[in-house]
């Protein structure tokens, strides 16, 4: 099982492209007027149990975001398909600019958690919030928005995101 937080210090703005991932699996996130499929979703299913920690603790809830989803998608699938394990891994190595490639912007503030292993929603989140940094990001108040990737494949079988945002105004 691995973990990876990364929350962003000081970057500068560069406008990429995203470019095409190799063939891993995607399990997709869609909204839908069918709320029992949407709940069978393991990325939703993530996002629920994250607004049920952020609710013990008083946090607000996320808000399903589709760039962000977009952008933790695209990264879960480059960790399935490669060596690179962490933060920094791919065409774009830098998880704001995969952000923002992803038509997040306007953002104030960002965060990722990454984890591989885990075979479900409930296993993942447990890990997360066993790890201090991750528990810090999932928990930040500041966060209003969240994307959730997930992708299999690699040497870990399945590979999870996170993508936390929040915007001005």
């Amino acid at each position: 099982m691995k973990l990876a937080t990364f929350i962003p210090g000081r970057w500068t703005r560069l406008a990429v492209a995203l470019l095409a991932l190799g063939s891993a699996t995607f399990a997709t996130l869609t909204v839908s007027d069918h709320p029992a499929q949407a709940a069978s979703d393991p990325a939703v299913q993530v996002i629920i149990l994250t607004n049920l920690e952020r609710a013990r603790v008083g946090a607000p809830p996320l808000a399903y975001n589709p760039n962000l989803t977009w952008a933790a998608q695209s990264y879960a699938a480059v960790l399935a398909n490669g060596a690179c394990w962490g933060h920094t891994c791919g065409p774009v190595p830098y998880f704001v600019d995969r952000t923002q490639a992803a038509g997040y912007d306007n953002w104030q503030t960002l965060g990722e958690n990454l984890a591989g292993g885990q075979r479900t929603p409930e296993a993942v989140v447990a890990a997360w919030m066993a790890s201090p940094g991750h528990r810090a990001n999932l928990l930040n108040p500041n966060y209003t928005e969240i994307g959730v990737g997930l992708a299999t494949g690699g040497e870990y079988g399945i590979y999870w995101s996170q993508e936390f945002g929040a915007r001005w105004g």
